[in-house]
This record gives C-alpha cells, sequence and structure tokens, in this order.
C-alpha cells in the first residue's frame, strides 16, 4: 500500500491490484505486469489467480498511466461458473462486403457489444459476416455469429451498414461557399455601422 510502495513494485516488474466480490473480504495483492499486459493484449476479460488468492477473476477497472503504455492498477472481481456479468465485447467484422463492388461504403457503427452472459464463457471477441451486406442493407444484433449461449444483448442499434457515398453536387458547393463568404461581410458592415454612429 502506498505510493512509495506501489513504485517499487513497479520497477520490480508487479503491479498493485485490489480483489473483491462474493461477499469476502477486499483483498490487496501483486500480480506479475507481464502476465497482466499480455492478457490485455489479447483482450482477456477473465484471469486465474494462483497464489496468495486463488480461482478465477473478472478485469474489474484498470488504471493506465497517463501515456496509455503501462498498467498503474488493477480491480480484480471474484466469480464463479453460476455468476452472469455485462461486458462491452469487441466486435470485428468477417469477409468483404458486395455492397462494396456496388459503389457502396461499410459504416462500422459499434465497434464494441456490450452483453450479459456467464461469467466463463466471456468470449474475447464477436464477429459479424459481412459476405452479404449489399448498398442499402444492415446487421444487428441477431446477426453476430458467435455469441455465447444464453448470452443477452443490450446493444439494440444498427452495428454495421452498407451505405451509398455521400457527394457534395456543384449547386452544393456553391451554397456552402456564400454561406462561408457571408459572415464577415455581414461583421464588417456592422462594425462600419458602429464607427459611423460613434
Amino acid at each position: 500500500l502506498g505510493k512509495l510502495n506501489n513504485r517499487r513494485l513497479r520497477r520490480s516488474g508487479k503491479l498493485p491490484a485490489v480483489l473483491y466480490g462474493h461477499g469476502q473480504e477486499v483483498v490487496n495483492l501483486t500480480v506479475n505486469a507481464d502476465q497482466l499486459e499480455g492478457s490485455l493484449r489479447h483482450g482477456a476479460h477473465l484471469v486465474d489467480l494462483k497464489g496468495a488468492a486463488d480461482g478465477q477473476a473478472l478485469l474489474q477497472n484498470v488504471q493506465w498511466d497517463t501515456f496509455q503504455m503501462s498498467v498503474l492498477h488493477v480491480d480484480l472481481l471474484r466469480v464463479d461458473a453460476s455468476d452472469r456479468v455485462k461486458v462491452e465485447i469487441p466486435l470485428l467484422l468477417r469477409g468483404e462486403a458486395p455492397g462494396v463492388g456496388e459503389g457502396g461504403v461499410v459504416e462500422h457503427l459499434h465497434h464494441t457489444v456490450e452483453i450479459e452472459t456467464n461469467a466463463l464463457a466471456i468470449p474475447d471477441n464477436l464477429h459479424v459476416s459481412i459476405k452479404e451486406l449489399h448498398i442499402g442493407s444492415s446487421l444487428k444484433a441477431a446477426d453476430i455469429e458467435d455469441l455465447p449461449e444464453g448470452a443477452i444483448v443490450f446493444t439494440k442499434e444498427v452495428l454495421v451498414q452498407c451505405v451509398e457515398p455521400k457527394v457534395l453536387d456543384d449547386k452544393d458547393e456553391d451554397t456552402a461557399e456564400g454561406s462561408v463568404g457571408a459572415e464577415p461581410e455581414i461583421i464588417g458592415q456592422k462594425a462600419s455601422e458602429e464607427e459611423s454612429a460613434d
């Protein structure tokens, strides 16, 4: 505990952590920095604890340094097979959309999806196939391919869509240019009027 001791820990390749949950006492731990950061790089949500504390825990809150380069502290939540938890899971796209060949643009609107699932069945990633995505079509939660059994999805909006690219025609460009040039004239005119009044 304490800033000085935490700095010493980090210099020795370890990190301070707090373990809580399931009505048990809060425990202060040290964890191996390389192992933890390796788990985070692979998108893990659940970790196995061995040593002073055993069992599985959910990575609940990870505190990074200012530059998001190194972990400073981590909160761990005890879980077992009966627990259901809410987590944000990265959503990845599979395949190529035929809509792109039709002149469309694929918009990946949600890069993560919030789900509730069994604590021991949390996936590292979720996937949707865009192989049938044509211009004007979209994909929602029902199109996720590898949702864990019994999971509930809370992200109800369109996840991915293919749309026609927005193109400004000549008329729109003229209008835009006119609106930009109008404001300085009005300001200048108002300033001249005020000077005349003085």
